[in-house]
């Protein structure tokens, strides 16, 4: 119903004024009853305008709350033209304290009864412009905590009664809109720590698994640490000590065969050792990729078993190697990352193995066009307690437990580095072990064929050692006659090449930096003598190799450019094939194998 204000010819009956204060009292009764179970701030000011207000017929009301900074008034609740749906306020107004009608209650705590609009300034316009204004504050202990706020289209609508009405309303309200209000508040305090309290105990449990992460990165790096010192040290005082002795004067040949062994298997496990660590950190950089080739499989499996001979037979163990099934003839792998995991699970097996033998055994299967590629390594060792394989995979673990262990050699990151290597390849390891009894490492590769490939039968086939080391048909001085370029700046590794290549008959002309190794060249010409081969060091002096080798691939030389360079890491072939060398071989050398590799790259060239 609409609130009308009686006008002054009315003839109202006096007997009807109780009737109507009444009805007024019995509205505030009913809406304090319905106030008793509001809660929330949104449903008591909802109730102030629907059950208060509007039954008490008034057009219009906005009920407004001041913020916690005491700073701005925002609309809550309205009954009328700005409450177009159940609970909701079109285009809520936000009023600063101080500004306008309602800023100013808010700002003074008195009411304010605007008889005409257009004759106050202040009047701000809402929805739309109506000509009566009446706001009453609701406070609580003498500070307001909102407005309450009324217009009516007619001018010098609102009277004293009015306002003593909407304050009663107020003051009924106020109580419990400061009450909810402190509560919601509080709730919202309280959430607030909560989410604080949390955030503090995730940050704690962060700084704690942190702090462990860091003791535990600690711990692992002083272990790295002091193993590296030990492992490193122990080879590198046999190589001086076994060096100085044989520099020392008259020895028998007895001793100098013995000491030289000795020097050689300390400078191998050095080498051995310092290639683990580093390729280990390249792959768990993430630095580490496949560089796929063709290969073929029996002949290089067969090389990489023959490799381990020497170990085998130093210790009387039989090492075999047992094709199983059909086989293809040429697969496609990254060659050095297949070899290192052969000869790191060979090599184990052989250090802790005293007698019996070593087995590998290889199968294949069709898988798609590729095929999957399965190697298990057997051996009768001292084996370990199946609880501790997967530790055996960790850095610098030592877990077998044998009679000679502080003579076997080795920091422990072979297996650690297989883990490694597999994961790149993505392939799988899986090993069993028996204390007492040997060890079982399974590999399963899944690698592409070469277009060519055949899968033949090659059957079972048990390698012997031959005391024979010379390969048959070949000549010992396998370079007789060879006239060899050497550019290298150090000393040391160029006196070991000279011996190691005048022992194969070859002729060795001797330079430390590339512009030395063009003079030489051109006077080799002018000789009518040029060389066979140019084995080129990368990193020297006044001019490099790199810029040697362009140089040299502008002369258009006949014979082939080999780099030679302790640059090994990806990208440093590449580099050296781009600056006109024709191969690339990394330091340190095989002295067993290296002059053979020359004679296979000369007599490649020559037949290409």
């Amino acid at each position: 119903m609409n609130y009308e204000k009686p006008s002054a010819d009315d003839q109202t009956d006096v007997a009807n004024q109780p009737i109507q204060r009444h009805r007024y009292l019995e509205i505030l009764h009913r809406f304090t009853l319905s106030q008793e179970p509001l809660k929330s701030v949104e449903d008591i000011c909802w109730n102030i305008a629907k059950t208060a207000i509007a039954e008490l017929g008034f057009l219009d009301c906005v009920v407004y709350l001041v913020d916690e900074d005491n700073e701005y008034l925002f609309q809550v609740a309205a009954h009328g033209p700005k409450n177009p749906d159940q609970r909701q306020i079109a285009s809520p107004l936000k009023i600063k304290v101080g500004e306008g009608v309602v800023g100013h209650v808010a700002c003074t705590g008195e009411a304010q009864i605007i008889s005409d609009t257009r004759q106050d300034s202040r009047y701000i316009l809402d929805d739309e412009f109506r000509l009566s204004e009446l706001a009453v504050p609701i406070t609580h202990q003498d500070r307001v905590i909102g407005v309450l706020d009324s217009e009516h289209p007619d001018a010098d609508f609102f009277s004293t009664e009015d306002v003593q009405l909407f304050k009663t309303i107020a003051a009924l309200a106020s109580n419990r809109i400061d009450t909810a209000i402190a509560m919601e508040r509080l709730e919202q305090a309280v959430l607030v720590l909560s989410e604080k309290e949390a955030e503090l105990k995730s940050q704690a449990l962060d700084l704690t698994k942190a702090r462990r992460s860091a003791e535990s990165a600690s711990e692992a790096k002083s272990r790295f640490l002091a193993n590296m010192t030990h492992e490193i040290r122990t080879p590198m005082t046999s190589i001086v000590g076994y060096a100085d002795l044989l520099s020392a004067g008259e020895l028998d040949d007895f001793q100098k065969i013995k000491w030289r062994r000795q020097l050689i298997s300390s400078t191998r496990h050095l080498q051995e050792l310092i290639g683990n660590v580093l390729d280990v950190a390249a792959v768990e950089a993430g630095k580490a990729t496949l560089d796929l080739d063709r290969i073929s499989l029996t002949g290089f499996l067969d090389d990489c078993v023959e490799n381990q001979r020497p170990r085998a037979k130093s210790k009387e163990l039989e090492l075999v190697i047992d094709y199983q099934g059909t086989v293809p003839t040429e697969v496609v792998v990254d060659r050095v990352k297949v070899r290192q995991i052969l000869t790191n699970l060979i090599s184990n097996a052989l250090k802790y193995t005293e007698e019996g033998y070593v087995k590998v055994t290889v199968s294949a299967a069709p898988v798609n066009s590729g095929c999957k590629l399965i190697f298990q390594i057997e051996d009768t060792g001292c084996g370990m307690a199946p609880d501790l394989i997967n530790e055996a995979f960790l850095p610098f673990s030592r877990l077998h437990k044998t009679s000679n262990a502080s003579e076997i050699e080795g920091a422990g990151l072979g297996l650690a580095l297989v883990t490694s290597l597999l994961k790149l390849m993505q392939g799988s390891l899986e090993a069993k072990s028996e204390e007492g009894r040997g060890t079982t490492f399974k590999i399963a590769l899944d690698v592409a064929l070469s277009p060519d490939a055949q899968w033949f039968r090659p059957g079972a086939e048990v390698l012997e050692y031959s005391r024979d080391t010379t390969p048959s048909g070949e000549s010992e001085a396998a370079l007789d006659g060879w006239r060899i370029l050497l550019c290298e700046d150090s000393v040391s590794i160029a006196e070991l090449l000279m011996i190691i290549l005048k022992q194969q008959g070859a002729q060795v002309d001797h330079v430390t930096n590339g512009a030395l190794a063009l003079e030489c060249y051109k006077k080799m010409m002018k000789q009518n003598s040029p060389p066979d081969i140019v084995i080129m060091d990368m990193q020297m002096p006044i001019m490099d190799g790199y810029e040697a080798a362009t140089k040299f691939k502008a002369l258009k030389i006949a014979c082939p450019v080999v780099a030679l360079t302790a640059h090994a890491i990806k990208g440093d072939e590449y580099k050296c094939i781009s600056a006109g060398c024709d191969f690339y071989m990394t330091k340190p050398i095989d002295v067993a194998t290296f002059p053979e590799k020359l004679r296979k790259i000369r007599n490649a060239v020559n037949s290409g």
